[in-house]
């Protein structure tokens, strides 16, 4: 049980609801530069929320080169949760992350991203 409460907690905060929304929204990973741009936030602030993400299990690092890698860890209580947050009722700011979700990764080159941060 300490696992779910512990992933509750890990969305309720605004600024990791939307980083992991981004992740479920994307379907694939997504490196942090990405991540930043997206939510328009100081590099500090996401790679805390990123790193309480990782803590709660619901979302998985790794290093490629110089960057930082995340994507979704899938399991039965963790793929519940990402339905709900991809149901979760939208507003102009999360559409404006939606906006700039697609404008991002539209710049990959071969799936990968080329911008860095």
């Amino acid at each position: 049980m300490k696992d779910t409460i512990d992933a509750f907690k890990a969305i309720g905060e605004p600024t990791r609801f939307r980083a992991l929304r981004l992740l479920v929204e994307a379907t694939v990973e997504l490196c942090a530069c990405e991540i930043i741009d997206v939510l328009q936030k100081p590099q500090y602030t996401i790679s805390k929320s990123l790193g309480a993400l990782v803590d709660a299990h619901l979302i998985d690092e790794r290093r490629e080169g110089r960057m930082m890698m995340y994507s979704l860890i899938h399991g039965p209580m963790n793929d519940s949760l990402f339905k709900a947050v991809a149901k979760a009722e939208s507003d102009k700011e999360l559409e404006s992350d939606s906006k700039r979700l697609a404008s991002r990764l539209a710049e990959r080159e071969d799936g990968i991203c080329v911008n860095g941060c």
